[in-house]
């Protein structure tokens, strides 16, 4: 029983399997459905005779219909969440670099283009410009030391870009706290 409800919560973490799985199930009850109109057309065929026939057209052809449906939305909304999840990484994406961008037009150089402070910014990590990490790669955003840092990131161990230095934290002494009673 744990095994089961962990699998379900599961389903509910990964977009991904819930993409997978809502296109398997669609899938599975379009052909059922399909397949219960053959069973319902071929019980037909072997009556001779109308009034027979309507009961195994109506009650087969119903559900498989239903049936047929149901899979076609299942396969919609897999495909709807599957968009969903791909729009909002690239939204991610897009309103980070427009962060990063906005945050480098607040830092002025103040008329001097030698670039100091400024680092080549990838997904975790800052790096030199001149980065052996970066050869051949294209689309790269510059950024300053304080916004690398501010957005987290962390300094390359290749090329051992320059840090900002740590603050340092006030020690509290112990005699400043009032004790509680």
């Amino acid at each position: 029983m744990k095994k089961l409800k962990a699998v379900w919560q599961s389903l509910w973490v990964d977009v991904d399997r819930r993409v997978r799985l809502g296109r398997i199930l669609g899938f599975v009850f379009v052909t059922a459905g399909f397949m219960i109109i053959g069973f319902a057309w071929n019980g037909a065929a072997s009556i001779n005779f109308a009034q027979g026939q309507i009961p195994y057209l109506l009650s087969g052809g119903f559900l498989g219909l239903a049936l047929v449906v149901t899979g076609l939305v299942l396969i919609l909304l897999s495909t709807v969440r599957a968009e969903r999840q791909v729009l909002t990484e690239l939204f991610g994406d897009m309103s980070r670099l427009l962060g990063r961008n906005l945050a480098r037009a607040q830092f002025s150089t103040n008329g001097s283009s030698d670039g100091e402070g400024m680092v080549v910014a990838t997904q975790s990590t800052y790096h030199r410009p001149d980065c052996k990490v970066l050869q051949g790669k294209e689309g790269l955003t510059t950024v300053t030391l304080q916004q690398a840092d501010a957005e987290g990131l962390d300094a390359c161990r290749v090329c051992e870009p320059p840090t900002l230095p740590k603050k340092k934290e006030e020690p509290v002494s112990a005699g400043s706290e009032t004790p509680s009673q």
